[in-house]
């Protein structure tokens, strides 16, 4: 497996997978969404989008989104079929490092109740996020909270 940027020819598989997870995001058609497509093209532009890959068969596995200046994590998801095999981990890690350490690295995600999403919230407590809000929601009406890792000081 090779953790690396994604590239722009690659936004279709990137597509491939917001439709595997989309009734997970509670947005059913999300691999259709224009404002997810500009989304991921704009985060492959700007260097904020890692693939999980094979590139010898070009198998993928996941993307992970991210911002280096808002400092968290956008997007992050594995196709069913590759989860708990240590590919959420590898690319979590990867985006983490391109973070700023010295500040509050965040994310919103599911809430704890929410079953689909417990496989998110372990990777991400496995990194030391913690739950800091639990009042949001999506654009979509879903509810949502935020973790955060704090710097070490």
């Amino acid at each position: 497996m090779i953790v690396r940027f994604a590239e722009e020819n690659e936004l279709e598989k990137w597509k491939i997978v917001a439709k595997d997870v989309a009734e997970i995001f509670g947005n059913p058609t999300m691999d259709k969404y224009p404002e997810f497509i500009d989304y991921a093209q704009r985060k492959i532009e700007q260097k904020e989008a890692i693939i999980a890959t094979n590139d010898e068969n070009k198998e993928f596995y996941g993307f992970i989104g991210f911002s280096k200046h808002y400092n968290r994590i956008t997007w992050f998801r594995i196709l069913e079929k590759h989860r708990n095999k240590g590919i959420g981990y590898n690319l979590l890690e990867k985006a983490i490092k391109e973070l700023d350490k010295t500040k509050e690295i965040t994310v919103e995600t599911y809430r704890e109740n929410y079953i689909p999403g417990k496989p998110a919230r372990h990777i991400y407590k496995k990194f030391g996020f913690k739950e800091t809000e639990n009042n949001l929601y999506d654009n979509f009406g879903n509810e949502r909270c935020k973790l955060t890792i704090f710097p070490s000081k």
